[in-house]
């Protein structure tokens, strides 16, 4: 038999994407306001059920109730403690855990299909019969209150915090950070009011994703629909942003390097030039071959990292150039920052760096469509912005009919110093 020899001497060749097929999925009842959406993708008989929430940051009337409403569903029950409950779902190989977001809060199982009789009711109950126990509330407060003052002393989060509340508003839910105070306030009697108000009566919908057969869809839809989670008018406490434009700095004399953040708000996933703009970060500041990193650590040796970054949230988004250089070098850097701003308006993008750019982009894009769990994510994001399911083949389409000339256009619309929001931490 001939062996197949290879040239290693030889790049494989380069094949540019033309077209992206994103998998099908149903949508099931659950009762009369909620669904199950149903992706169904991978050879691996591993599911994965998450219940999305009305229950985050836009939902809280007191700022840390959400993160520590998320965080307590795993502490127990009336019938079971914590460690009972991560016992019993270890023994089937299975886990949850649970996340509070910006807009929403999910809870996750993960199982095997042919375990998921019996895990489902254990998930179920964690989350509908959640007691919110005195002593592990104590603990998560105090391990709380230790992991913010070990955060406030770092510029980085000091920078980070001032920014969201500089660009979007003191008051603004995206802005929410807690501090001593909000920690020392969380009682458990507030939080059984929100876990009442936005986990009992607030489930959105759930996402079932992985190998399974319709008998396991039927399982879930009817554990769940008897359940007696329903879903609520997803009022929220949202507000428009209210940024206080302009540089703003914050002393830390103890500091060697200085925190930096500059941005602005920007446009919705929904809106038409997104997905154009996404790209044009990227060759700004979104990747470790960007100008940014090229000019002000390659070239300068200003910092060791320098990136930016589009934010979307559900109602809202943020773009920001985010950065930690030595203080000394600091007016230098922030001064090739504006210069780099100001290049990408000005001039074409040249041709190979564009090519180069967008051949990554399309590579990690479909790396991020790897596995069932990453194209359910997608799904999410599909499903919360009400985009339409070909948000995502498009994406590909549009990218490749995408020109120099086009992102610079966008370059002088979205990235202009106009309404842009400076904050530095750090010594003087």
């Amino acid at each position: 038999m001939q062996k197949m020899t290879i040239n290693r001497s030889i790049a494989p060749k380069f094949h540019l994407v033309e077209k992206l097929n994103f998998p099908e999925y149903e949508i099931l009842p659950i009762n009369s306001s909620t669904s199950l959406y149903s992706l169904k993708a991978g050879t691996q008989p591993v599911i994965r059920l998450d219940l999305v929430f009305e229950a985050g940051l836009t939902q809280q009337l007191k700022s840390a109730e959400a993160s520590f409403a998320a965080s307590m569903l795993s502490e127990g029950t009336s019938l079971l403690n914590a460690k009972t409950l991560a016992e019993s779902l270890d023994y089937f190989g299975s886990y949850f855990q649970t996340r509070s977001n910006p807009d929403d809060a999910v809870a996750t199982l993960y199982c095997l299909e042919k375990h998921l009789r019996n895990c489902l009711p254990l998930f179920i109950q964690a989350i509908t019969d959640s007691i919110f126990p005195e002593k592990e509330l104590d603990i998560q407060k105090k391990n709380s209150l230790q992991k913010l003052l070990v955060s406030e002393k770092k510029n980085n989060y000091l920078c980070r915090k001032a920014f969201y509340k500089t660009v979007l508003g003191e008051t603004h839910p995206y802005a929410s950070f807690s501090n001593k105070e909000d920690i020392q306030q969380i009682n458990r009697d507030s939080l059984v009011n929100f876990y009442q108000q936005n986990y009992l009566a607030g489930l959105k919908y759930a996402l079932l994703s992985g190998s399974f057969s319709d008998a396991t869809k039927a399982i879930i839809q009817e554990g769940l629909n008897q359940s007696g989670l329903k879903k609520h008018s997803g009022k929220t406490n949202f507000i428009g942003a209210e940024p206080n434009i302009g540089k703003h700095f914050i002393e830390k004399n103890d500091s060697v390097q200085s925190a930096i953040r500059i941005g602005k708000v920007s446009i919705p996933r929904s809106h038409d030039d997104f997905r154009k703009l996404q790209f044009l970060n990227l060759i700004f500041g979104g990747y470790f071959g960007s100008r940014l990193m090229k000019n002000i650590r390659e070239d300068k040796g200003l910092t060791y990292g320098i990136y930016s970054v589009l934010e979307p949230f559900q109602k809202a988004s943020v773009w920001y150039i985010d950065s930690e250089i030595n203080t000394k070098n600091r007016e230098q850097g922030i001064t090739e920052i504006y210069k780099e701003l100001k290049n990408i308006r000005e001039s074409l993008i040249p041709i190979e760096e564009f090519e180069t750019a967008r051949n990554y982009y399309l590579g990690s894009f479909l790396r991020g469509l790897d596995g069932p769990f990453s194209l359910a994510d997608r799904l999410k994001i599909i499903i919360d912005n009400n985009l339409p399911n070909s948000y995502y083949p498009d994406f590909v389409s549009i990218l490749n009919r995408t020109n120099p000339k086009e992102l610079q256009e966008l370059a002088n619309k979205y990235f202009t110093e106009e309404n842009i929001v400076e904050v530095v931490v750090g010594k003087k």
